[in-house]
Protein backbone atom coordinates (compact mmCIF):
# COMPACT_ATOMS: atom_id res chain seq x y z
CA UNK A 1 0.00 0.00 0.00
CA UNK A 2 2.81 2.43 0.96
CA UNK A 3 4.55 1.68 -2.24
CA UNK A 4 1.70 2.64 -4.71
CA UNK A 5 0.94 5.88 -3.13
CA UNK A 6 4.44 6.50 -3.47
CA UNK A 7 3.60 6.04 -6.95
CA UNK A 8 0.60 7.82 -7.56
CA UNK A 9 2.73 10.61 -5.69
CA UNK A 10 5.67 10.62 -8.24
CA UNK A 11 2.61 10.08 -11.14
CA UNK A 12 0.03 12.83 -10.29
CA UNK A 13 3.10 15.40 -9.12
CA UNK A 14 4.81 15.10 -11.96
CA UNK A 15 1.82 15.38 -14.57
CA UNK A 16 0.87 18.27 -12.44
CA UNK A 17 4.12 20.36 -12.41
CA UNK A 18 4.45 19.53 -16.52
CA UNK A 19 0.93 20.67 -16.56
CA UNK A 20 1.83 23.42 -15.12
CA UNK A 21 5.17 24.17 -16.42
CA UNK A 22 3.73 23.86 -19.98
CA UNK A 23 1.02 26.79 -19.58
CA UNK A 24 3.80 29.15 -18.22
CA UNK A 25 5.56 28.61 -20.93
CA UNK A 26 2.96 29.03 -23.55
CA UNK A 27 2.90 32.65 -22.63
CA UNK A 28 6.38 32.71 -22.65
CA UNK A 29 6.68 31.61 -25.92
CA UNK A 30 3.48 34.02 -27.31
CA UNK A 31 5.04 37.19 -25.61
CA UNK A 32 8.54 36.36 -27.60
CA UNK A 33 6.96 35.31 -30.89
CA UNK A 34 8.23 32.26 -30.54
CA UNK A 35 5.63 30.52 -32.91
CA UNK A 36 5.18 27.54 -35.64
CA UNK A 37 3.76 29.76 -38.49
CA UNK A 38 1.86 27.31 -41.03
CA UNK A 39 2.87 26.31 -44.50
CA UNK A 40 1.71 24.21 -47.43
CA UNK A 41 3.69 21.63 -45.54
CA UNK A 42 1.79 22.24 -41.67
CA UNK A 43 -0.99 20.50 -40.57
CA UNK A 44 -2.08 23.26 -38.34
CA UNK A 45 -3.63 26.33 -39.53
CA UNK A 46 -2.93 29.12 -36.73
CA UNK A 47 0.34 30.36 -35.42
CA UNK A 48 0.81 28.15 -32.21
CA UNK A 49 3.81 28.70 -29.83
CA UNK A 50 6.67 26.10 -30.03
CA UNK A 51 8.75 24.78 -27.79
CA UNK A 52 7.14 23.00 -25.14
CA UNK A 53 9.47 20.64 -24.94
CA UNK A 54 11.28 23.11 -22.47
CA UNK A 55 8.93 22.32 -19.67
CA UNK A 56 7.89 18.76 -20.55
CA UNK A 57 12.08 17.73 -20.62
CA UNK A 58 12.59 20.37 -17.90
CA UNK A 59 10.27 18.18 -15.21
CA UNK A 60 11.48 14.81 -16.80
CA UNK A 61 14.96 15.63 -16.05
CA UNK A 62 14.33 17.41 -12.45
CA UNK A 63 12.17 13.96 -11.42
CA UNK A 64 15.02 12.00 -12.96
CA UNK A 65 18.09 13.94 -10.92
CA UNK A 66 16.09 13.43 -7.76
CA UNK A 67 15.68 9.91 -8.41
CA UNK A 68 18.65 9.40 -9.90
CA UNK A 69 20.73 10.65 -6.58
CA UNK A 70 19.13 8.49 -4.09
CA UNK A 71 18.87 5.55 -6.72
CA UNK A 72 20.79 2.50 -5.15
CA UNK A 73 20.89 0.36 -8.50
CA UNK A 74 20.99 2.89 -11.75
CA UNK A 75 20.04 2.08 -14.98
CA UNK A 76 23.41 1.63 -17.14
CA UNK A 77 24.37 4.96 -18.89
CA UNK A 78 21.81 6.62 -16.91
CA UNK A 79 23.85 9.91 -15.98
CA UNK A 80 25.89 9.67 -19.38
CA UNK A 81 22.07 9.71 -21.00
CA UNK A 82 21.01 12.26 -18.39
CA UNK A 83 23.59 14.34 -19.84
CA UNK A 84 22.99 13.60 -23.34
CA UNK A 85 19.71 14.69 -22.92
CA UNK A 86 20.73 18.35 -22.09
CA UNK A 87 22.85 18.53 -24.17
CA UNK A 88 20.56 17.40 -27.02
CA UNK A 89 18.25 19.38 -25.99
CA UNK A 90 20.66 22.96 -26.35
CA UNK A 91 21.40 22.40 -29.80
CA UNK A 92 17.49 21.22 -30.45
CA UNK A 93 16.33 24.56 -29.04
CA UNK A 94 18.94 26.74 -30.88
CA UNK A 95 17.51 24.38 -34.19
CA UNK A 96 14.54 25.57 -33.14
CA UNK A 97 14.72 29.35 -32.73
CA UNK A 98 17.39 29.70 -35.66
CA UNK A 99 17.34 26.70 -38.19
CA UNK A 100 20.90 25.03 -37.88
CA UNK A 101 22.44 22.94 -40.72
CA UNK A 102 21.13 19.25 -40.39
CA UNK A 103 24.57 18.36 -41.17
CA UNK A 104 25.55 20.16 -38.10
CA UNK A 105 22.49 18.44 -35.80
CA UNK A 106 23.27 14.76 -37.17
CA UNK A 107 27.17 15.10 -36.04
CA UNK A 108 25.87 16.44 -32.30
CA UNK A 109 23.72 13.35 -32.46
CA UNK A 110 26.01 11.05 -33.25
CA UNK A 111 28.69 12.02 -30.74
CA UNK A 112 26.28 12.14 -28.10
CA UNK A 113 24.77 8.32 -29.09
CA UNK A 114 28.45 7.18 -29.32
CA UNK A 115 29.24 8.55 -26.08
CA UNK A 116 25.91 6.99 -24.63
CA UNK A 117 26.94 3.71 -25.89
CA UNK A 118 30.38 3.81 -24.45
CA UNK A 119 28.89 4.80 -20.85
CA UNK A 120 26.54 2.02 -20.82
CA UNK A 121 29.68 -0.34 -21.64
CA UNK A 122 31.09 1.63 -18.96
CA UNK A 123 28.78 1.26 -16.36
CA UNK A 124 29.58 -3.12 -17.51
CA UNK A 125 26.43 -3.62 -19.27
CA UNK A 126 27.33 -4.95 -22.68
CA UNK A 127 24.60 -4.41 -25.43
CA UNK A 128 23.99 -7.95 -27.87
CA UNK A 129 21.38 -7.92 -29.96
CA UNK A 130 22.62 -10.63 -32.66
CA UNK A 131 23.47 -14.45 -32.36
CA UNK A 132 27.06 -14.76 -30.43
CA UNK A 133 28.94 -15.33 -33.96
CA UNK A 134 28.84 -12.30 -35.10
CA UNK A 135 31.05 -10.15 -33.50
CA UNK A 136 30.60 -7.29 -31.13
CA UNK A 137 31.24 -4.32 -32.82
CA UNK A 138 28.67 -5.65 -35.07
CA UNK A 139 26.13 -5.15 -32.72
CA UNK A 140 27.48 -1.68 -31.47
CA UNK A 141 27.10 -0.49 -34.96
CA UNK A 142 23.58 -1.28 -35.70
CA UNK A 143 22.60 -0.28 -32.62
CA UNK A 144 24.05 2.95 -32.56
CA UNK A 145 22.89 3.73 -36.58
CA UNK A 146 19.35 2.46 -35.13
CA UNK A 147 19.34 5.10 -32.16
CA UNK A 148 20.19 7.88 -34.31
CA UNK A 149 18.18 6.90 -36.72
CA UNK A 150 15.37 6.73 -33.80
CA UNK A 151 15.62 10.05 -32.09
CA UNK A 152 15.18 11.45 -35.88
CA UNK A 153 11.99 9.62 -36.84
CA UNK A 154 10.77 10.28 -33.80
CA UNK A 155 11.03 14.29 -35.02
CA UNK A 156 9.59 13.36 -38.32
CA UNK A 157 6.51 12.01 -36.62
CA UNK A 158 5.56 14.56 -34.73
CA UNK A 159 3.40 16.89 -37.09
CA UNK A 160 -0.22 16.58 -35.72
CA UNK A 161 -1.75 17.31 -32.14
CA UNK A 162 -1.45 14.90 -30.08
CA UNK A 163 0.89 11.96 -31.85
CA UNK A 164 3.68 12.51 -30.19
CA UNK A 165 1.93 12.50 -26.48
CA UNK A 166 0.06 9.32 -27.55
CA UNK A 167 3.18 7.19 -28.68
CA UNK A 168 5.66 8.21 -25.58
CA UNK A 169 2.49 7.67 -23.47
CA UNK A 170 2.26 4.49 -24.83
CA UNK A 171 5.31 3.38 -25.15
CA UNK A 172 6.73 4.71 -21.33
CA UNK A 173 3.43 2.72 -20.10
CA UNK A 174 4.25 -0.50 -21.65
CA UNK A 175 7.52 0.12 -20.36
CA UNK A 176 6.75 0.28 -16.81
CA UNK A 177 3.80 -2.84 -17.23
CA UNK A 178 6.85 -4.77 -17.81
CA UNK A 179 9.26 -3.59 -15.13
CA UNK A 180 5.88 -4.56 -12.55
CA UNK A 181 5.30 -7.75 -14.49
CA UNK A 182 8.84 -9.08 -14.35
CA UNK A 183 9.74 -7.37 -11.20
CA UNK A 184 12.84 -5.34 -12.57
CA UNK A 185 14.85 -3.06 -10.70
CA UNK A 186 13.37 -0.05 -9.32
CA UNK A 187 14.61 2.63 -12.07
CA UNK A 188 13.05 0.16 -14.80
CA UNK A 189 9.46 1.43 -13.36
CA UNK A 190 9.93 4.74 -12.18
CA UNK A 191 12.25 6.39 -14.97
CA UNK A 192 9.91 5.91 -17.52
CA UNK A 193 6.58 6.52 -15.29
CA UNK A 194 8.52 10.51 -14.63
CA UNK A 195 8.39 10.53 -18.45
CA UNK A 196 4.97 8.79 -18.73
CA UNK A 197 3.35 11.49 -15.95
CA UNK A 198 5.28 14.63 -17.54
CA UNK A 199 3.99 14.17 -21.17
CA UNK A 200 0.12 13.02 -19.72
CA UNK A 201 1.15 16.90 -18.04
CA UNK A 202 2.20 18.56 -21.63
CA UNK A 203 -0.40 16.30 -23.37
CA UNK A 204 -3.78 18.35 -21.75
CA UNK A 205 -1.96 21.80 -23.67
CA UNK A 206 -1.78 19.54 -27.23
CA UNK A 207 -4.53 17.88 -27.51
CA UNK A 208 -6.80 18.96 -30.55
CA UNK A 209 -6.58 22.02 -30.73
CA UNK A 210 -3.47 22.55 -29.60
CA UNK A 211 -2.75 25.18 -27.87
CA UNK A 212 1.51 24.19 -27.85
CA UNK A 213 3.74 22.44 -30.05
CA UNK A 214 6.42 20.08 -28.94
CA UNK A 215 9.44 21.49 -30.87
CA UNK A 216 12.36 19.51 -31.66
CA UNK A 217 13.63 20.49 -28.20
CA UNK A 218 11.31 18.01 -26.63
CA UNK A 219 10.96 15.17 -29.57
CA UNK A 220 14.34 14.98 -30.48
CA UNK A 221 15.22 14.23 -26.55
CA UNK A 222 12.59 12.13 -26.07
CA UNK A 223 13.38 10.34 -29.13
CA UNK A 224 16.79 9.81 -27.66
CA UNK A 225 15.47 8.54 -24.24
CA UNK A 226 13.25 6.65 -25.77
CA UNK A 227 15.64 4.89 -27.67
CA UNK A 228 17.86 4.11 -24.54
CA UNK A 229 14.73 2.67 -23.04
CA UNK A 230 14.71 0.31 -25.62
CA UNK A 231 18.42 -0.58 -25.62
CA UNK A 232 17.71 -1.71 -21.70
CA UNK A 233 15.00 -3.97 -23.54
CA UNK A 234 17.83 -5.43 -25.62
CA UNK A 235 19.82 -6.05 -22.50
CA UNK A 236 17.20 -7.53 -20.71
CA UNK A 237 16.91 -10.31 -23.34
CA UNK A 238 13.31 -8.52 -24.86
CA UNK A 239 14.62 -7.64 -28.36
CA UNK A 240 11.15 -8.03 -29.69
CA UNK A 241 9.28 -5.98 -27.60
CA UNK A 242 12.30 -3.20 -27.76
CA UNK A 243 10.78 -3.30 -31.82
CA UNK A 244 7.05 -3.83 -30.55
CA UNK A 245 6.42 -1.15 -28.24
CA UNK A 246 7.32 1.85 -31.13
CA UNK A 247 6.67 -0.13 -34.03
CA UNK A 248 4.11 2.37 -35.48
CA UNK A 249 6.32 5.02 -35.38
CA UNK A 250 9.56 2.76 -37.16
CA UNK A 251 7.15 1.62 -39.61
CA UNK A 252 5.40 4.84 -40.87
CA UNK A 253 8.43 7.12 -40.65
CA UNK A 254 10.54 4.11 -42.59
CA UNK A 255 8.60 3.33 -45.09
CA UNK A 256 7.63 6.87 -45.83
CA UNK A 257 10.95 8.05 -46.25
CA UNK A 258 12.75 4.98 -47.72
CA UNK A 259 10.16 6.04 -50.85
CA UNK A 260 11.26 9.36 -50.47
CA UNK A 261 14.27 8.73 -50.85
CA UNK A 262 13.89 6.64 -53.52
CA UNK A 263 12.31 9.22 -55.46
CA UNK A 264 15.94 11.42 -54.77
CA UNK A 265 13.34 13.27 -52.57
CA UNK A 266 15.49 15.26 -49.53
CA UNK A 267 14.61 13.39 -46.73
CA UNK A 268 15.24 15.97 -43.99
CA UNK A 269 13.19 18.38 -45.37
CA UNK A 270 9.17 18.59 -44.23
CA UNK A 271 6.54 16.96 -45.79
CA UNK A 272 2.86 15.61 -45.74
CA UNK A 273 3.45 11.74 -47.10
CA UNK A 274 3.26 10.20 -43.58
CA UNK A 275 0.14 7.83 -43.00
CA UNK A 276 -0.72 10.17 -40.03
CA UNK A 277 -0.74 12.99 -41.76
CA UNK A 278 -2.64 11.71 -45.44
CA UNK A 279 -5.18 10.48 -42.96
CA UNK A 280 -5.81 14.10 -41.72
CA UNK A 281 -5.59 15.19 -45.52
CA UNK A 282 -8.47 12.45 -45.91
CA UNK A 283 -10.97 14.17 -43.78
CA UNK A 284 -9.83 12.53 -40.33
CA UNK A 285 -9.57 14.59 -37.33
CA UNK A 286 -5.73 15.18 -35.22
CA UNK A 287 -7.88 13.56 -32.86
CA UNK A 288 -9.64 10.50 -34.51
CA UNK A 289 -6.10 10.03 -36.02
CA UNK A 290 -3.94 10.02 -32.42
CA UNK A 291 -6.99 7.60 -30.97
CA UNK A 292 -6.52 5.44 -33.65
CA UNK A 293 -2.59 4.99 -32.90
CA UNK A 294 -3.86 4.72 -29.04
CA UNK A 295 -5.44 1.87 -30.41
CA UNK A 296 -3.18 0.00 -32.13
CA UNK A 297 -0.69 0.98 -29.58
CA UNK A 298 -2.28 -0.29 -26.65
CA UNK A 299 -2.57 -4.00 -28.72
CA UNK A 300 1.58 -3.88 -28.95
CA UNK A 301 1.81 -3.33 -25.38
CA UNK A 302 -0.52 -6.80 -24.93
CA UNK A 303 1.95 -8.48 -27.23
CA UNK A 304 4.72 -6.90 -25.49
CA UNK A 305 4.04 -7.85 -22.71
CA UNK A 306 2.54 -11.49 -22.95
CA UNK A 307 4.15 -12.89 -25.98
CA UNK A 308 7.44 -11.55 -27.03
CA UNK A 309 9.75 -13.32 -24.47
CA UNK A 310 8.05 -16.79 -25.27
CA UNK A 311 7.63 -16.18 -29.01
CA UNK A 312 9.68 -13.20 -30.23
CA UNK A 313 9.43 -13.70 -33.85
CA UNK A 314 5.36 -14.71 -33.81
CA UNK A 315 4.30 -11.68 -31.58
CA UNK A 316 6.75 -9.30 -34.35
CA UNK A 317 4.96 -10.75 -36.86
CA UNK A 318 1.40 -10.13 -35.47
CA UNK A 319 2.83 -6.67 -34.45
CA UNK A 320 3.63 -5.98 -37.82
CA UNK A 321 0.42 -7.08 -38.87
CA UNK A 322 -1.88 -4.77 -36.59
CA UNK A 323 0.62 -1.70 -37.60
CA UNK A 324 -0.05 -2.38 -41.32
CA UNK A 325 -3.61 -2.64 -41.22
CA UNK A 326 -3.55 0.61 -38.60
CA UNK A 327 -1.56 2.49 -41.91
CA UNK A 328 -3.97 1.08 -44.37
CA UNK A 329 -6.65 2.21 -42.19
CA UNK A 330 -5.27 6.08 -41.78
CA UNK A 331 -5.14 6.63 -45.53
CA UNK A 332 -8.67 5.50 -46.56
CA UNK A 333 -10.04 7.90 -47.68
CA UNK A 334 -13.02 9.19 -45.63
CA UNK A 335 -17.03 9.17 -46.48
CA UNK A 336 -18.23 12.65 -47.21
Amino acid sequence: MTELLHVLTIFAISLLASCVATAMLRKVLINKSILDNPNERSSHTIPTPRGGGLALMGIILLGWAGHGSASLAPLPGFWFIFIGSIVLMAISWLDDLKNLSPKFRLLIQIIVVVISLWGINHDGQEIKLFPVIVPQWVDYIFIGLSWVWFINLYNFMDGIDGITGVETSTITFGLVLIASYFSWQPDAFYLPLFVLAATLGFLIWNWEPAAIFLGDVGSIPLGYILGWFMIFLIIKGMWAAAFILPLYYLCDATITLLKRAVRKQKIWEAHKEHCYQIGVQNGLSHKAVSLTILACNIVLIALALFLSTDYPWYSLLIALIIVFSTMKLLKKKQSQ
